[in-house]
């Protein structure tokens, strides 16, 4: 569908420029009335015009409705979701007034859909600005010659309530940009792209990059709760990014707009322009404009806002990964071939499948009796070997865990393991699965890890086997003593998981839950290298022994497999983030309003305050295309090489480093350009003395002659903050702040926190 204009306004401002309003509806192809009589329409049983398309497409001269518009045709709104400068998000929407008429009315603006009615303002034929109608505000008085007041916005607000689109599989790389994007998308706008930002790291591959092109984080940050799923709002998300590059999201002139506030202050900057899908279309340098009024409206307010004393960025390092990715199977359908973060082996012949129904009973040859529907998708494994025994046979374990190692059925993506100083390992494996007792499933976890050399080996986890002197009739049992075992080709023993006969009857499905905690460390005459250690997950078939009065009816052999889990553990001194902060020297209170960020680099030091290290694999960390973690940034105002959360507060300091003008104003502007600066230019008289006598000028007719003295406010520019634009008056409310470009002395903090009572 395509959006086309159902109803135009074509109007003009004060300073005879052309605007105009189209009110465009989704998948609109024209309408015309049908005429039962000379004088008469045809009408619906409720007084509705009943309505024909004339040949099915959309003509834009014949299909544009002209309606008329009141006094106060369009209003465009900038809202700061702070308040003040330091703002992160500046989002837009506009008051529109109509007077109704038997075409243009509220009834056949009546929807509810949220995207259906979408607005388009134009300046002189060109988009100024694009949003959707918002249905829940239309308003009309019920009175002769009615005026219909509508409300659009460009639905950045909607965004608090909308989670962070999960549309293919979570990665551990993805741009920047692409994650705003991503998020700019659930708007509705389809809108180019233009980012400002003049930051750079040694480790991007050229400093001529776009920062948020060039920055790659972990997609899985947006997610709140690794274990239920949870994901972080689209909003939060824009506003962290935009304070971590110390930056400004709004809509300009029809596209997004992301400028660093210090590229504003300094007037300048290289621009970068994407599709509304991210492809690139062309880069610049640019600079912002000055705006110059000299007449304000009556009852303006000047307030001086304090220095922020105290500036603090929080970076939080977020939920701790739980491997493997999927790990509990999830998947929409039943195909195994579909299920997200595994490979299905294409060298066996498979009897596994997904399947939403979990085992409660079988019968004796292994077949599922009964079954219970779930509400998720789950593995049943039902490939299957079974081993028959001699009937005398006593000495063997409960489940044969002994697998050819190409026999795997799904694999699982690989993950690297998280190391205490590259040095060593913890991890506790977690397995919930349903089957028959006297049966068990085969998991396999594997490592892949090089020596000094670079030369590779693998590794597969398995436990120690022990006689049993408990009588049971297998005479042996898996102890709870488990090592990686070097894996050639061939059989290899992997992690058995044996469904025990916990209700004395082997037809009734046993559930079982499976903790294990391993440690890992290279031997004394080992030189593996920690740091280039993969695991990796295989699901082997299901096993059972056989034999006369064991598992003698015994078929086949059907498993449910709930989740499987490793979580890498900590030692109990991993914080819960960093914090960057900043002091003004000298007798200040007011802090600025704290920033808590999503992403930052890897921090491995700290500064004036207490340091610990934190996990390897936080999904807080920043990196490069290639991977590698960044860590020395700089602009084109400070060369030194800090991280990139430094810089940016370093920015924010400056910003905020002595009191400000806040102008609350009015005044009336041709056109007003949200990115320029703005300044006061004062005009007033002075009589000319001719002696000391402080004798004046005079004219012919004894008038005194003056002359005009022209000069800004104490040469201060402003930025502006939030305010409405009436662009049939050309005029603007709102708040504009001072511009500071100040060095202070100040001292940085960087330091650990575990709970927010450690923030200073």
């Amino acid at each position: 569908m395509a959006y086309n204009t159902k109803y135009i306004l074509n109007y003009c401002n004060r300073y005879g420029d052309k605007l105009s309003i189209e009110l465009q509806v989704d998948g609109y192809v024209g309408q015309a009335f049908i005429i039962v009589n000379n004088e008469d329409y045809l009408q619906d049983d409720r007084g509705r015009f009943v309505t024909v398309n004339v040949d099915g497409s959309y003509d834009p001269e014949r299909d544009k409705n002209k309606i008329e518009g009141s006094a106060n045709p369009f209003s465009l709104t900038y809202r700061n979701d702070r308040g003040e400068k330091g703002g992160a998000i500046r989002a837009t929407s506009a008051t529109m007034e109509f007077f109704e008429d038997m075409l243009f009315n509220i009834d056949d603006l009546a929807t509810s859909d949220e995207t259906e009615l979408r607005c388009v303002f134009k300046y002189n034929d060109a988009i100024e600005w694009i949003g959707f109608v918002t249905p829940d505000f239309f308003n009309v008085a019920i009175e002769s010659n009615p005026v219909i007041s509508l409300t659009a916005s460009d639905r950045i607000g909607i965004l608090k309530d909308v989670n962070y689109p999960v549309t293919t599989n979570m990665t551990e790389t993805v741009s920047v940009l692409a994650i705003i994007i991503k998020c700019l998308y659930e708007t509705g706008l389809d809108l180019n792209v233009n980012v400002i930002c003049d930051m750079s790291s040694d480790q991007f591959t050229s400093a001529d990059l776009n920062p948020l092109a060039a920055s790659f984080v972990n997609e899985w940050r947006a997610v709140t709760d690794i274990e239920k799923g949870d994901l972080e709002k689209c909003y939060n998300i824009l506003q962290s990014i935009m304070d971590q590059y110390n930056c400004l999201l709004t809509q300009y002139k029809g596209e997004w707009w992301i400028v660093n506030k210090y590229n504003q202050e300094k007037g300048y900057g290289k621009l970068w322009k994407y599709t509304y899908d991210g492809s690139f279309i062309s880069s610049a340098t640019v600079s912002f404009g000055e705006t110059f009024f000299s007449e304000i409206d009556a009852g303006g307010e000047r307030t001086i806002i304090p220095a922020g004393a105290k500036n603090t960025y929080l970076q939080n390092n977020g939920p701790e990964m739980i491997y493997p990715y999927n790990f509990t199977f999830s998947s929409d359908t039943n195909d195994l071939d579909n299920m997200d973060y595994w490979t299905v082996n294409p060298d066996i012949t498979l009897q596994t499948s997904l399947s939403n129904f979990e085992p409660t009973l079988y019968n004796e040859n292994g077949n599922v009796s009964f079954d219970v529907e779930r509400s998720f998708y789950r593995p049943l494994i039902s490939n299957y070997r079974i081993i028959t025994l001699s009937n005398d046979s006593v000495n063997f374990p409960p489940i044969p865990n002994n697998v050819n190692i190409n026999d795997w059925i799904i694999q699982s993506d690989d993950f690297k393991v998280v190391t205490y100083n590259g040095a060593k390992s913890s991890f506790t494996i977690k397995i919930s699965a349903v089957g028959k007792p006297n049966t068990g499933l085969n998991i396999g976890l594997f490592m892949k890890i090089k020596d000094s050399t670079g030369t590779e080996f693998l590794f597969s986890l398995s436990p120690d086997v022990n006689s049993d002197p408990g009588g049971n009739p297998w005479k042996q049992q898996y102890s709870n003593d488990y090592y990686f075992r070097p894996v050639n080709t061939g059989n290899t023993n992997v992690i058995p998981v044996i469904f025990p006969n916990k209700y004395q009857s082997t037809i009734t499905a046993a559930d079982i839950d499976i903790e294990q905690t391993v440690n890992i460390a290279p031997g004394a005459n080992q030189d593996y290298d920690m740091k280039t250690a993969i695991f990796f997950v295989r699901i082997y078939s299901n096993s059972a022994y056989k034999k006369s009065g064991w598992n003698d009816g015994l078929l086949n052999i059907n498993s449910y497999i709930k989740n499987l889990t490793i979580s890498f553990n900590n030692d109990n001194q991993v914080p819960k983030g960093v914090v960057y902060q900043t002091m003004l020297d000298g007798r200040f209170t007011k802090p600025t309003e704290r920033r808590d960020l999503m992403w930052g680099d890897f921090q491995t030091f700290g500064q004036n305050g207490y340091f610990y290290k934190y996990r390897e694999d936080s999904l807080s960390i920043i990196y490069n295309q290639a991977g590698q973690m960044t860590k020395d940034w700089y602009t084109p105002w400070d060369n030194s090489r800090q991280p990139l959360l430094l810089h940016s507060l370093r920015q924010l300091t400056r910003t905020y480093a002595r009191a400000h003008d806040e102008l609350r104003i009015g005044f009336d502007l041709k056109r007003i350009d949200p990115f320029s600066h703005f300044a006061i230019r004062c005009v007033s008289e002075e009589y000319l003395q001719v002696n000391d006598e402080e004798d004046y000028l005079q004219d012919g007719k004894s008038r005194y002659i003056t002359a005009n003295i022209g000069k800004y406010l104490n040469n201060k520019r402003f930025i502006l903050v939030e305010g409405t634009i009436d662009y049939l008056r050309s005029s603007f409310t709102g708040v504009l702040a001072e511009i500071v470009n100040t060095d202070k002395e100040t001292t940085e903090y960087i330091y650990s926190y575990f709970e927010d009572s450690n923030i200073k």
